[in-house]
């Protein structure tokens, strides 16, 4: 999986989420790492939602007055994904760290 792909599916793991608010989380969850520019997300979240793996859901009532923007969420596939990829990467780094364990 991509780890921008990966990073946006994390950020919308704590619920759903429109564009600036994943940018957000994107970055904070990274310590600034990962910086997602617009058309960068945007296309992704095209490509996520495309997989089926997001979808687009209606705003959360505190946000209702936000018609404009666009929120996402993760289907159960997503989560699936985001499980299969998170467990693939720990295997990943559990191999570094036993090649790296000094002799």
């Amino acid at each position: 999986m991509k780890p921008i792909r990966y990073h946006i599916l994390l950020a919308l793991a704590g619920g759903p989420s429109h564009g600036a608010e994943i940018r957000r989380r994107v970055s904070s969850e990274s310590d600034g790492a990962v910086v997602l520019y617009p058309a960068m997300l945007y296309g992704s979240l095209d490509e996520l939602t495309a997989a089926g793996w997001i979808e687009e859901v209606d705003p959360p009532p505190e946000h209702a007055s936000q018609q404009r923007w666009r929120f996402y969420a993760l289907t159960p596939e997503g989560r699936s994904a985001l499980e299969g990829e998170t467990a693939r990467l720990e295997a990943v780094v559990t191999r570094a760290r036993s090649v790296l364990r000094p002799a």
